[in-house]
């Protein structure tokens, strides 16, 4: 009797060990979360501020900032949609991560991103090539930190590519259990001290081509949330030539 009571006693511990555990992976989730997401306000912010500024100095002529003003608008509403999605996903307590990873939409995800980014390539005239890939499967995961993740990647590629650059987004197949998307630019490329660095925010500091403020803490988060995922976060980049993000997913089973 008294040997059944510590067999009970011992799984009621492991079971709130286990319950701690998911608690401390909730909250380092959220952190991570909340991080990114003061990241995409303050880049919109001083995204809004530059286009102002320049109009305002008049480097921007009128046609040009009516043209882009609905852009703005667009971006700010996706701005707003996001973060009160954040706010409801914490308030919540729904990020966990309990449930089984999904099959991803990258189609949608990938529309999705490139809709919230129009402003930024317009003003900066970027060329964005998406390259599907129609006989691959599809990638597992979670819906809405894939969304994250290509949204922040594809975001550093704007950043750091200049004026009339060029973005592809490529879509192919690791092996048969995995699949990739690269998030290739023609930017500025880096350094191999700078890539040695790339996950240290505190060493290294970044500065978007057109004065644009990075700190590379969302490529640390992205990796984290890749990892979460089961995948997999590589960049490759050549000072003055361009960056490559490789992106790699587990391939859906059915």
């Amino acid at each position: 009797m008294l040997s059944k009571s510590k067999e009970e006693l011992l799984a009621i511990i492991a079971e709130q060990e286990k319950t701690i555990l998911r608690l401390e992976d909730s909250n380092q989730l959220k952190i991570k979360w909340i991080s990114l997401l003061v990241h995409d306000l303050r880049g919109f912010l001083g995204n809004t501020i530059w286009f102002v500024d320049n109009y305002l100095k008049q480097g921007i002529d009128d046609e040009v900032f009516l043209e882009l003003l609905p852009e703005l608008k667009k971006t700010a509403e996706l701005q707003l949609e996001g973060f009160n999605k954040t706010v409801v996903w914490t308030r919540e307590q729904s990020m966990e991560l309990d449930e089984e990873p999904v099959k991803l939409n990258l189609a949608h995800i990938i529309t999705t991103v490139l809709e919230q980014h129009a402003s930024s390539i317009q003003s900066k005239q970027l060329t964005v090539h998406v390259v599907p890939c129609s006989e691959m499967a599809s990638p597992m995961g979670y819906p809405m930190l894939a969304q994250f993740i290509i949204k922040h990647v594809l975001d550093n590629a704007i950043k750091f590519t200049g004026h009339a650059g060029s973005i592809s987004i490529d879509l192919g197949e690791v092996n048969d259990d995995k699949m990739y998307i690269d998030i290739r630019d023609n930017g500025i490329g880096m350094s191999e001290e700078t890539l040695e660095n790339i996950y240290n925010p505190n060493k290294i500091k970044f500065l978007g081509t057109a004065g644009e403020k990075g700190i590379g803490i969302t490529l640390m988060i992205c990796r984290d949330f890749m990892e979460m995922q089961q995948g997999k976060l590589s960049v490759q980049s050549t000072l003055a030539k361009g960056t490559n993000v490789r992106l790699e997913f587990i391939k859906a089973t059915a």
